[in-house]
């Protein structure tokens, strides 16, 4: 890449930006390539060994799955990619969609590991504020779902349809 770096001479800083973009995205994806591998290994552990009645059990209050889904979306470190393996075998033994888009919600709108770089650039206040904002969206986005998702079209994945 370099090489071809010398021989455009007239703008070589595009090429260069490029060669920065791939070497930062290859890099964090090699970084989260072992947490995706622990959450798919999780998934299929919790998927073969815990019985599907049991979670049926566990999460039979959709109201309170949707509260703990956005609360816990909250506080996951990291991307959501690792995290959606779970959730898919989560939802095929019987956790509502309306759960896992406040999951979903809540962790794109917060990450805990940005809180440092913006208590650092805006202060404590600013993301106090914004977690607390994010949560009552991821709330609301999760409500919503479950109240209107069967109206319009939204229940994408049937129980009965699931693998």
């Amino acid at each position: 890449m370099h090489a071809v770096c010398y021989c455009w001479k007239p703008n070589c800083r595009g090429l260069i930006m490029i060669t920065e973009i791939l070497y930062i995205t290859t890099m964090r994806f090699l970084y989260s390539l072992p947490i995706l591998t622990i959450a798919i290994l999780t998934a299929q552990i919790l998927n073969s060994l815990i019985p599907p009645e049991k979670i049926e059990r566990f999460l039979k209050k959709t109201r309170r799955n949707i509260f703990g889904a956005s609360l816990i979306g909250l506080i996951t470190p990291g991307p959501l990619a690792p995290y959606l393996p779970l959730l898919r075998v989560l939802r095929n033994t019987g956790l509502p969609l309306s759960a896992v888009v406040a999951f979903i919600t809540s962790q794109t709108l917060v990450g805990p590991i940005r809180a440092f770089l913006e208590i650092d650039f805006f202060g404590a206040a600013f993301f106090a504020y914004r977690v607390i904002i994010s949560f009552f969206i991821a709330l609301s986005v999760g409500v919503c779902y479950q109240l209107f998702g069967d109206h319009i079209g939204l229940e994408i994945f049937k129980k009965s349809e699931n693998k």
